[in-house]
């Protein structure tokens, strides 16, 4: 079944709104995956820098995330990453329509993988085998399960499903092809543990807002942010080793680097669990900020990362 078949199957029954969105969805993946990639990539670094310069969807909440994040940058030290951001975002879009197009032997090539005696100790350590990778969206984080693949390590993904059902649909049909299994977050806990106690990696993305009785409030930046607790306590009930993971897009604009950072050593509840939750939810966003803190032009500031206050506190978006 086509991208445009895929996208019209259950439109019947969908708002007409979802099936605008997925419908044009469908037709840019279609468009960016037909001419030369590097034309391709040149597109898409400019329809990125060109939706931040003319103020697109979520731009103003990126660069108040900006400012919560690096509030002693000047303003134009902030647009230069924004720009390079949005960039680094465009280039994202043309790879995932072409993902499929590569080889496991280009994709070897293209993905480059560092710190793997770190993803290797953890496997050691646990007793299935079984990796929790903490990750985020960073460089292409769409690269990081099939790179995976490619290599030869067997890698399950949590993700969470997007509203319109039409463009999920879509998204996961473009993930899944290469063979990765992709889990729907509130939906994955016996998955989940089957993957874990498979001897597979697990990754599970750690830098986006939930509701407050879905976290905890722990410092990301200086500010209070909704840390999901579900990968917290997964990785403390099953003693799996928790191992950090991003993927940092080169200079070339086209080769990319996955870095595997030593393993987070997780607070042990000692008879109060809420604490020990509390405790590595702050461990995992220091980590995470510090990553973030290396390469700033590569996460995606578009995400409303702070939207969910402590009651009293006041809205940033």
């Amino acid at each position: 079944m086509g991208r445009s078949e895929l996208a019209q199957s259950p439109a019947a029954r969908a708002p007409l709104s979802q099936r605008l969105i997925s419908g044009g969805a469908s037709a840019l993946l279609t468009l960016l995956s037909r001419p030369s990639e590097r034309f391709a990539l040149r597109l898409g670094a400019a329809l990125g820098r060109n939706w931040a310069r003319f103020g697109g969807p979520r731009i103003e909440d990126a660069r108040r995330n900006l400012r919560i994040a690096f509030p002693n940058w000047s303003e134009q030290r902030r647009r230069r990453v924004l720009l390079a951001s949005m960039e680094n975002l465009g280039r994202c879009l043309v790879e995932f329509a072409r993902m499929n197009q590569l080889s496991v032997e280009t994709l070897r090539e293209r993905v480059r993988v560092e710190g793997l005696e770190n993803l290797e100790a953890a496997q050691h350590q646990s007793s299935s085998g079984g990796v929790v990778v903490m990750t985020a969206h960073f460089g292409n984080w769409e690269f990081f399960a099939s790179a995976m693949h490619a290599q030869g390590y067997p890698i399950s993904v949590v993700h969470r499903p997007r509203d319109n059902s039409l463009l999920d649909a879509l998204v996961n049909r473009e993930r899944t092809a290469g063979g990765t299994p992709f889990l729907p977050r509130g939906f994955a806990a016996r998955a989940a543990l089957e993957a874990l106690g498979q001897g597979r990696m697990l990754a599970m993305p750690y830098d986006q807002n939930c509701t407050a009785n879905e976290g905890v409030f722990a410092p990301f930046f200086g500010r209070l942010a909704c840390s999901r607790v579900a990968p917290l306590r997964l990785a403390m009930r099953t003693g799996a080793p928790v191992v950090p993971a991003f993927l940092h897009r080169e200079p070339d604009g086209v080769q990319h680097t996955c870095h595997f950072r030593p393993a987070i050593e997780m607070a042990a509840e000692n008879g109060d669990r809420a604490a020990a939750i509390l405790e590595n939810a702050r461990r995992w966003n220091r980590v995470l900020e510090d990553e973030i803190r290396r390469c700033p032009e590569q996460w995606l500031w578009l995400h409303r990362r702070w939207r969910t206050q402590p009651q009293g506190e006041p809205h940033p978006y």
